[in-house]
């Protein structure tokens, strides 16, 4: 649905502006210069963080050399805005010269400062006045503004110097960390969005909270890490406007489905307790890489969310303790779900579906082992104690999703029970494998636009009507709130007609 409303944004964006070169709007464009556009709009722009830099295209229309007396912004000095004609920058630039049937490129960015308004959008305005020859013609600049939390290394010290004291580990004069620390119980609201710079790390057994319908918001590379004996929660809730979001900080639409934009969310070895749930982790490199746990609680319960276009992996577990419910992970240029050097995991109404068009892939949609080989090339095992999957969806473009690499010197225990798997048969004998009960294998899901990211089930998938009633009991309502508990759907989807 996000996708359409999109495209249908870009179409209406198309015939109402108009924007190629050689299309030239009315409005102003009455002198001897013509533009390209007539309002350059700016996307949604976080207050105090620059936004991407657009251009409008200036035409010499006239027989004449064009000598332009100055180009400047109408709000001057007390712009958000800056200019950049012909190599000069600011908000004035004088005897600008075009040449008779020729164009001219100007550039410009905005900086917004906070609205004392809270989690309030605002519109910036100004113009870009042309003077020449008597004349005057202008172009209209438009921006929308809204605050945030910002949280960076610096933030978290009293001075940029203290900042780098504490980075130098080594005490060799190298920095090889910026991060913000959460030391404390801190809990986030959806008062306005949060957006990272660098990397969160929570430490000193310390838990960040974040509350229902919050918006996070990651600068490129920029992670959010969970150290040894700290807890991350994400408590989403059901209705849209409490889901917690994960993404980029690129708001402009083009940056709406690119992946890879920021890290990773890293549960490391010795975090406890960790839970999310009606969250929405989109366009990064690792949706979630959760390491080994070091009781016997869970390292993380996983329930009704979205991991969508990775350009790495959805979730890589590495010997760890995880319960997934209700999971939709989608579109990762590795793997779906890689579930590394043993652990325990227990995967109830899951739809696993791959279908990256990034680039090609040439890893399977889930992958289990149980061991690795050291840096000395020795094989170290670790038990899978176990791997099960019930009632899900296994799916992808590739011919075999699913790789079972284990070896016999240590436990490799999993079960799939009333799964819709693609693999390929003649690596997995099924007819020989007790491990798979009443599954059915290489059928397509038939997913109701899997070009369009919609994963709900088409009413003539294979999957409606198969699950186990006993799995459905223990998970008796979708990822939407529908009750699935009668002749459940396999996935995190329950047809609805």
């Amino acid at each position: 649905m996000r996708a359409v409303i999109s495209t249908l944004i870009f179409l209406l964006l198309i015939i109402t502006s108009c924007n190629k070169d050689d299309d030239i709007l009315g409005g102003e464009n009455t002198g001897s210069l013509s533009f390209s556009v007539d309002t350059l709009l700016f996307d949604t722009v976080f207050t105090t963080v620059g936004s991407a830099t657009r251009y409008l295209k200036v035409f010499n229309n006239s027989n004449n050399d064009i000598n332009l007396k100055s180009v400047y912004l109408s709000k001057g000095k007390s712009s958000p805005f800056r200019i950049n004609v012909d190599g000069e920058s600011g908000d004035l630039v004088n005897d600008v010269f075009i040449r008779k049937n020729d164009s001219l490129y100007i550039f410009a960015d905005v900086n917004i400062n906070p609205n004392e308004a809270l989690n309030s959008y605002f519109i910036e305005e100004d113009e870009i006045m042309f003077e020449y020859n008597n004349e005057t013609q202008k172009v209209d600049l438009t921006a929308w503004g809204i605050d945030a939390h910002f949280y960076s290394g610096i933030a978290d010290h009293q001075s940029e110097s203290q900042y780098l004291d504490s980075l130098d580990f080594d005490g060799d004069g190298s920095y090889e960390y910026k991060f913000y620390n959460i030391k404390t119980i801190t809990d986030w609201i959806n008062d306005k969005p949060h957006v990272i710079y660098g990397d969160i790390w929570i430490t000193n057994g310390a838990s960040l909270n974040i509350g229902p319908g919050s918006n996070i918001y990651l600068h490129n590379n920029s992670n959010i890490i969970v150290t040894e004996s700290s807890t991350l929660n994400m408590n989403g809730g059901q209705n849209t406007d409490q889901l917690i979001t994960v993404q980029g900080d690129r708001l402009e639409n083009y940056y709406q489905d690119i992946p890879g934009q920021w890290g990773k969310i890293w549960l490391t070895a010795g975090s406890i307790n960790n839970k999310i749930e009606y969250t929405i982790i989109r366009n990064g490199t690792i949706g979630l890489q959760i390491d080994s746990v070091v009781n016997e609680n869970p390292s993380l319960e996983l329930k009704n969310s979205i991991i969508n276009n990775m350009s790495g992996l959805g979730i890589l577990a590495q010997g760890a303790h995880v319960i997934g419910e209700n999971l939709l992970v989608t579109n990762c240029g590795q793997y779906g779900v890689a579930l590394n050097i043993g652990g325990k995991y227990d995967f109830k109404h899951c739809t696993f579906a791959n279908y990256y068009t990034s680039t090609s892939r040439q890893t399977p949609n889930l992958f289990i082992n149980n061991y690795y080989e050291d840096i000395n090339g020795i094989i170290q095992y670790r038990p899978l104690e176990e791997a099960n999957f019930s009632n899900c969806i296994i799916y992808g473009d590739n011919e075999n999703e699913l790789i079972l690499d284990y070896d016999n010197g240590t436990d490799f225990n999993y079960n799939f029970d009333h799964c819709l798997i693609k693999l390929d048969t003649t690596i997995h004998n099924l007819n020989e494998n007790p491990f798979f009960n009443q599954c059915l294998v290489n059928e397509e899901p038939k997913f109701i636009d899997k070009d369009m990211w919609n994963f709900e089930l088409d009413s003539t998938s294979p999957a409606i009507n198969i699950g186990s009633e006993n799995t459905a009991l223990l998970v008796p309502f979708d990822i939407n709130g529908n009750s699935r508990i009668v002749l459940p759907d396999l996935g995190c989807f329950e047809r609805i007609e």
